[in-house]
């Protein structure tokens, strides 16, 4: 008889967004991963030919090299030392790990509602219960603190903000984000914050929330902003308690990125991209313009326009007579027109009766899905 797995495992699966891309074949339009289109920009490229027969590819310090954490420290604000940095294995472990050395059974976890689809697994694999805060239509998805303050508990050990958000593409305000600090300051909790696609903005730069209390950890990576999600880099900045124990994690869980990995980074950060990085955000600025235009035209479709990010959350709300969900209407999408989006209750219960586009892919592609789904929901 097999062994049951563990009870931590239980109820546990890949987030609807994977699930959703393993039935879609090659011949799918995808407006559905979370993934820019861009390739790695040729000065990392370049660089790493040029340079891998001399680098020694062996391990790396646990924590990273020391003159990537110097990089990223300089990043993440003056008076940040590089020994609050860990090098991690993308963004994802970087969360992991901080609710793993954060979060104890029975702690509760502020969670945005919508927001990523892997925070409430996380939060569970570390032991702990998400709890949703809620980012209103009404509000153009941005944070109330007020309304995030109201569900803070005696159990809530951490709040995970995350802006620009994935999936709406909203930028919270500086505002917002000062209030809530001045809440929270006094609190036993900490903030995680999910800055991933703070560089992909069409606007105000977004404010971060490093900075605006003791108790920060700030989570981000080079995948969304350098196209480099397959080289696995990302990193997280804590106080100097959380980041020990974090690298303690790590280094149990993984030893260290790899090594080619980090050297890459390092050439990134040291702006030699920057440019091709620009170029890369006035043609997303284009994509996005673009993708929005066709939905006006082929859907007719509300949505809020993204401030960041690379995605747009269609409200399609009063088109799901006919369906059991926006669950439903991405499957029969997928298997009537060939189109992939990912339905909005993936991100939470708030996010029912939306879907999100991603308008990463060329100007063809996006107009030919968007089409499709204009067709779908009026036949």
């Amino acid at each position: 008889m097999p062994q049951p797995l563990a009870g931590r495992m239980m109820g546990m699966e890949k987030t609807l967004i994977r699930r959703i891309n393993d039935l879609a074949d090659p011949s799918c339009i995808n407006l559905g991963l979370g993934e820019l289109r861009f390739p790695t920009p040729r000065a990392v490229l370049d660089h790493v030919r040029e340079n891998v027969n001399s680098w020694r590819l062996g391990y790396s310090p646990n924590e990273g090299f020391p003159e990537l954490r110097e990089l990223i420290a300089a990043r993440a604000g003056e008076g940040v030392s590089p020994d609050q940095v860990c090098v991690t294995v993308g963004a994802e472990e970087a969360l992991l790990a901080a609710l793993m050395v954060l979060v104890e059974a029975g702690d509760e976890v502020l969670i945005p509602d919508p927001g990523f689809p892997a925070y409430p697994s996380l939060v569970r694999l570390a032991g702990g219960e998400p709890k949703a805060y809620p980012l209103l239509p009404e509000d153009d998805f941005g944070l109330r603190a007020e309304k995030l303050m109201g569900l803070v508990t005696d159990k809530t050990r951490a709040v995970i903000i995350n802006s620009p958000n994935n999936p709406t593409g909203a930028v919270h305000s500086s505002k917002e984000l000062h209030t809530l600090a001045r809440g929270l300051q006094s609190l036993p909790l900490t903030v995680i914050s999910d800055e991933v696609y703070r560089d992909i903005v069409f606007g105000e730069p977004a404010a971060s929330f490093a900075g605006l209390t003791d108790r920060c950890v700030t989570v981000n990576s080079l995948s969304k902003s350098h196209s480099m999600a397959g080289w696995r880099i990302g990193w997280c900045v804590a106080p100097p308690d959380i980041a020990k124990a974090v690298r303690t994690f790590h280094q149990l869980a993984v030893m260290c990125v790899p090594s080619l990995s980090q050297y890459a980074a390092i050439h990134a950060l040291r702006g030699f991209a920057d440019q091709e990085l620009r170029a890369n955000l006035e043609e997303l600025r284009k994509r996005r313009d673009f993708a929005m235009a066709c939905v006006d035209r082929y859907t007719g479709f509300p949505y809020v326009a993204p401030a960041g990010t690379f995605y747009l959350f269609v409200d399609v709300s009063g088109r799901l007579a006919k369906f059991d969900s926006s669950l439903d209407a991405a499957l029969k999408l997928l298997a009537g027109e060939k189109v992939v989006t990912i339905p909005g209750r993936a991100f939470g219960r708030i996010g029912e009766g939306y879907l999100r586009i991603s308008f990463a892919p060329g100007l063809d592609t996006l107009e030919e899905g968007i089409r499709r789904i204009g067709r779908f929901f009026r036949g």
